[in-house]
């Protein structure tokens, strides 16, 4: 063992020396290849190359906008006076003109006011045909010296009293028949019944005022929409705009009838009114309608064009 020893060490010695030198040939360390399935970093793109760029003084003019469709006219009708309706003479959905008679309400006192009224302008004017004939009287007595002038004026006062308190009367008599006449109600414009808020039997007043129907025209619509500020470059009254109504998939040209004088600080909007045509009936108030301005929609229609044309002229 003493002679072996030696000699295993010494081979051992002289193997662990060449491992050492091959593995610095072989073992060199190499960076790792980059994971092919990580994500990639973007890089910023350079400022020439950022969307939009050298367009900042470009703004749009043209697009589509949520709007509300209103009555061109509309009118809440309430009673002229206190009372119980007795007779509603329309009902919802019905066609109504000017003037008709829609509702009463039930007279109550009017109608004993009126016949008051009437019995003290026969007795005023009995009154009077009397203190008539007592001034004749007196004046043919005057005329024969039988009675002085102070008589005959006295006479003459009871007599003016007399006809004044005759046209007092007649006065009572009017006001308690237009009193009377207040108990019908007529519609102020021709339109559709849009609401039928009270029946007969209930109670309405003057004060406060008591809605019981609610007339609509409809032969025309009121189109309000608000827009970007920037679209004032395009829009004017009497410009066209187009409507598109998407519940009946239907598009119709609408005549810019007035622009609103201010525009909302916040939302830096402004007001457009259109008006358009519903002589066939088919669109409803308060209908899901999108206006779109911009573009050919926005020209002034012809009329509108004309008109501003001959005043350019006559101004010239």
């Amino acid at each position: 063992m003493r002679r072996t020893l030696p000699f295993a060490l010494l081979f051992a010695l002289l193997f662990a020396l060449q491992v050492a030198c091959g593995g610095g040939e072989e073992g060199s360390t190499t960076l790792p290849s980059p994971d092919k399935s990580s994500p990639e970093i973007p890089v910023p793109a350079p400022a020439d190359d950022k969307p939009g760029a050298g367009k900042a003084g470009k703004v749009a003019t043209e697009g589509r906008y949520v709007g509300r469709v209103l009555p061109r006219e509309s009118a809440e009708l309430g009673p002229k006076m206190s009372g119980t309706l007795t007779a509603v003479s329309v009902d919802e959905g019905d066609m109504v003109k000017k003037g008709q008679v829609l509702f009463r309400v039930s007279p109550g006192t009017m109608r004993l006011q009126v016949d008051s009224a009437a019995a003290a302008l026969e007795g005023a004017t009995l009154a009077r045909d009397e203190a008539q004939r007592e001034l004749d009287r007196q004046q043919k007595l005057a005329a024969k010296g039988s009675v002085s002038n102070v008589v005959v004026e006295r006479t003459q006062a009871n007599y003016d009293a007399a006809v004044n308190a005759v046209e007092r009367a007649q006065v009572g008599v009017s006001m308690s028949k237009r009193a009377l006449g207040d108990t019908s109600v007529t519609s102020p414009i021709s339109g559709v019944v849009a609401q039928k808020l009270k029946n007969v039997g209930e109670t309405v007043t003057m004060m406060p005022p008591t809605t019981v129907l609610v007339i609509q025209d409809q032969s025309a619509l009121e189109l309000r929409v608000r827009v970007p500020e920037n679209q004032l470059r395009v829009l004017r009254p009497g410009s066209e705009v187009v409507a598109h109504f998407s519940a009946l998939e239907l598009s119709r040209p609408a005549r810019i009838d007035r622009i609103m004088p201010t525009i909302d600080p916040i939302t830096r909007t402004i007001e457009v009114v259109a008006e358009v045509n519903n002589d066939d009936d088919l669109l409803r108030p308060g209908m899901y309608v999108e206006v779109e301005v911009g573009g050919e929609a926005s020209k002034p229609a012809a009329g509108a064009e004309a008109a501003a044309k001959d005043g350019e002229e006559a101004e010239g």
